[in-house]
């Protein structure tokens, strides 16, 4: 499937990475594991922040949340502490509870106490993809299917109706998990984007309205309203400035109309790879963080790589009975007559 940048189209005046994936950002990395058994169109997505063989250790996060709430786990400690350390898994909501427990086994694996200040609970983010599915099936997904989303991890990022991506619905079309990145200066900022969400009319492209554009039928019954992000970055950045870092990323999924006033739930999880707070050594550590002067650009990659991930998971989901799909040639067909 061609992903934005293959149509000509660039978002922003930041050069992505080499990938244009979050896994641009070093050690970050993502799994995906499909869902299918009982006729379900689900499954799990993983963003491990740092890879497995480094050992346990926190780094520093920060969150934006819509109207104050979200369907996520591990957010209260989070922000008591400004630090995380478990795998952010994104789950369909009804299964949220056992894939929790599933990360709490992995996390006894690797630490018999799993203390409090070392970033636990896990973070699991419930998204609701029941426009597609059976709530009640979804609830047996849990430790098994958490562990073949792990046993994928890598670099490579699949898109579209890829593990959480296979159950989601956006503007009316199929959803699906879309990535990107950009590069500023020495640092990186990759996303991760769960499009399930925004009204047809409202979806743009780098500010042009194609959704009015596309001449296609909108699905029956209420579907979901939500959006959720992972924005990752290697600049050395704290819990504050994280939150600040999200809450542009949000600006980015308003841009392209992920973020709207129909939006129910919306949620974006920004981390830094850099000061890794590691247990075992000094008590107090040193740690750096990116001068106010340096913000305003990575605010600004943030918000370009969120609204291109969103795009790229829309083009890269397959049609299906009752979802048409975001094709390439509906896109650049919809450009074209917006443009005049």
């Amino acid at each position: 499937m061609p992903r934005l940048r293959d149509l000509g189209i660039r978002i922003g005046r930041f050069e992505p990475g080499p990938a244009n994936a979050i896994t641009d950002v070093d050690g970050v990395r993502v799994g995906h594991t499909d869902v299918s058994e009982g006729g379900l169109l689900t499954g799990l997505t993983a963003v491990a922040p740092y890879p497995s063989e480094a050992g346990k250790r926190r780094l520093f996060i920060g969150r934006w949340v819509l109207d104050g709430g979200a369907g996520m786990s591990g957010g209260a400690v989070a922000e008591d502490f400004g630090t995380f350390s478990s795998p952010i898994v994104l789950a369909p909501a009804p299964a949220a509870g056992r894939v929790y427990n599933g990360l709490i086994t992995y996390g006894h694996q690797r630490d018999k106490g799993l203390p409090i200040d070392a970033g636990w609970p896990p973070v699991v983010v419930g998204v609701d993809d029941g426009f597609l599915n059976d709530r009640e099936a979804e609830r047996r997904i849990g430790e098994a299917e958490l562990g073949r989303c792990f046993a994928q991890m890598g670099r490579q990022v699949a898109e579209g109706n890829a593990g959480i991506g296979r159950g989601l619905c956006a503007f009316g079309l199929r959803g699906g998990v879309g990535t990107a990145s950009r590069r500023v200066g020495d640092h990186t900022v990759g996303l991760l984007v769960a499009a399930n969400g925004g009204e047809r009319r409202g979806l743009r492209v780098d500010g042009t309205p194609v959704g009015r554009f596309l001449d296609l039928p909108e699905p029956k019954g209420e579907r979901p309203r939500s959006v959720f992000a992972v924005a990752a970055t290697d600049a050395p950045m704290l819990s504050g400035q994280l939150n600040r870092l999200a809450g542009r990323t949000a600006l980015g999924l308003a841009r392209g109309g992920f973020l709207d006033g129909h939006v129910v739930e919306g949620l974006v999880l920004a981390f830094s790879t850099k000061n890794a707070l590691v247990d075992g050594e000094e008590t107090v550590q040193r740690v750096g963080m990116v001068g106010e002067e340096g913000l305003p650009s990575l605010f600004e990659a943030a918000g370009e790589a969120a609204e291109e991930a969103g795009l790229n998971g829309l083009l890269a989901a397959g049609p299906m009975d009752r979802l048409p799909a975001l094709t390439a040639d509906r896109l650049l067909a919809a450009l074209k007559k917006a443009r005049g």
